[in-house]
């Protein structure tokens, strides 16, 4: 395979990922997480140097119609460019959403739907457990799994920041 092949997920990866659970096996979530919008398969396999089958895996992801090539580059980049903002942009929008509720909890839990909106939109289950929380419980339950989703789909230090822009609306 050529390694400068741009892979992106197509709108039944999407559905995959965010809305069926987990029907693929791990190794190939972790694929469809890094190829997010738009990623060579140079750039694919440097991410994921230990998988010795990798370009099989995408392969089948291809045939599978959950992944598709872009044959032009700077499609692939213009892609990408909108799934991933920045922590500055995703605090500004968080900031420039309505006033936040004077329970803290709902604080806490409105900013961190709010930045998953974001960055991953609002179909994966963490998200839509995040939706139900309703007592501070269940709330440091799912934080964990919203952080999980979060450094997969955007990286770790977005991940981080969400974490800790929570805490600080739930301590104010």
């Amino acid at each position: 395979m050529d390694m400068a092949m741009q892979l992106s997920r197509t709108a039944k990866g999407q559905d995959e990922i965010f809305n069926h659970g987990h029907t693929l096996r791990p190794k190939q979530r972790q694929i469809m997480f890094a190829i997010g919008n738009g990623i060579s398969l140079g750039e694919l396999r440097s991410k994921l140097p230990s998988c010795v089958e990798l370009e099989t895996m995408v392969n089948d992801l291809l045939q599978s119609g959950l992944i598709e090539t872009l044959h032009n580059p700077a499609a692939a980049q213009a892609a990408a460019a909108p799934s991933l903002p920045t922590v500055p942009e995703v605090a500004a929008h968080a900031a420039a959403a309505p006033p936040q509720p004077a329970d803290r909890l709902e604080a806490g839990r409105s900013y961190v739907l709010e930045f998953m909106a974001t960055l991953v939109g609002t179909k994966s289950p963490a998200d839509r457990q995040m939706s139900e929380v309703k007592d501070l419980a269940s709330f440091n339950t799912v934080l964990p799994m919203c952080r999980r989703v979060i450094a997969a789909v955007a990286s770790p230090h977005q991940a981080a920041e969400m974490e800790a822009g929570a805490a600080k609306r739930m301590t104010a």
